[in-house]
C-alpha cells in the first residue's frame, strides 16, 4: 500500500490522475477541500479484481493515520478475472488539519468481510462524520469522507 497526505492546496494542485480514472471527480474532490480545516489522505491499494473494498474507518492522531477496509466479492454481473490484481485508489477527506511532516506512522488492515463487524467492534468508531475518543491518553479521531 502506498499513501500520500495532501495538506495544502499547492500539493493538491500537483496531484495527477491516471487517464482511465474519472479525473473531474478527483479534481472536484480536491478543489472542494478546505485545507484550513481539512486534509486529504490518498491511499493506493492492490486488490484481486474479483473483490471490492469498502472503507470501514479512518483514525488519526498527530503522528499516525490508520485505515480499515472490508473486502467483499464483486456482484456476479460485473466481469472479472480470478487472480488478476488491480489498483484501488482512495481519496479520503479528513475533517481536521493533519500536517504531513508530523506523520511518522501509517497502517492499514483489510478484513475478509463487510464493515459491519468492524464498525460494531470499533471503539469510538462512526459510520460518517467525525468523532473523537480518548484512547491510551491520546486523542484519536475517526470519520472522514471519500471520493
Amino acid at each position: 500500500m502506498e499513501s500520500e497526505i495532501i495538506d495544502t492546496a499547492a500539493k493538491a494542485d500537483r496531484v495527477t490522475v491516471a487517464e482511465d480514472a474519472d479525473r473531474s471527480e478527483v479534481r472536484n474532490f480536491l478543489d472542494e477541500t478546505d485545507f484550513d480545516t481539512e486534509t486529504v489522505y490518498i491511499q493506493t491499494v492492490m486488490i484481486e479484481e474479483c473483490f471490492q473494498l469498502t472503507l470501514c474507518q479512518i483514525r488519526w492522531t498527530a503522528d499516525t493515520i490508520t485505515t480499515d477496509y472490508g473486502r467483499v466479492g464483486r456482484p456476479y454481473d460485473e466481469p472479472c478475472t480470478a487472480g488478476n490484481k488491480v489498483y484501488a485508489v482512495w481519496c479520503i477527506r479528513i475533517p481536521d488539519t493533519v500536517n504531513a511532516d508530523d506523520i511518522s506512522r501509517s497502517s492499514s488492515s483489510i478484513g475478509g468481510n463487510s464493515c459491519e463487524r468492524q464498525r460494531v467492534g470499533a471503539e469510538g468508531g462512526s459510520e460518517s462524520g467525525s468523532e473523537a475518543a480518548l484512547s491510551n491518553d491520546r486523542l484519536t479521531h475517526t470519520g472522514g469522507e471519500q471520493a
